[in-house]
């Protein structure tokens, strides 16, 4: 009894409550591992995309610029084309993040229950 007030925090309840905070935390942590190579991996592709893209317009740049045709309507679909590909780069319209606020964890709580402590006097 002396060790657990002196170091309350050896007590077992205390320990079970330690161990859940490491495994809760363990679960976090490889959520978060996976939703970061989904994104990655997604990224990949859509940077490809973009890639594909932007030589695309090039081409017609240089398609444009060869013929001699440069024009407002040219250069306005150009712009809007440019427009689009850099929106494309900086918010994926494929990609986002969902919060889900169901817990996907064990929850603990503590649970007092009412005793009465008889004292015996000797």
């Amino acid at each position: 009894m002396n060790e657990q007030k002196q170091d309350p925090q050896k007590h077992s309840l205390i320990r079970q409550i330690n161990l859940w905070e490491i495994k809760s935390i363990e679960i976090i942590q490889q959520k978060a591992q996976v939703c970061r190579k989904t994104v990655i991996e997604s990224l990949r592709t859509c940077i490809n995309d973009i890639e594909m893209k932007s030589k695309d317009l090039n081409e017609q740049i240089k398609q444009i610029g060869e013929k001699n045709e440069f024009n407002e309507i040219n250069l306005n679909d150009l712009r809007n084309e440019l427009m689009k590909i850099t929106q494309e780069l900086n918010n994926p319209s494929n990609m986002s993040i969902q919060e889900n606020f169901q817990p996907f964890m064990n929850d603990i709580s503590i649970i007092l229950s009412k005793s009465k402590f008889l004292r015996n006097n000797f």
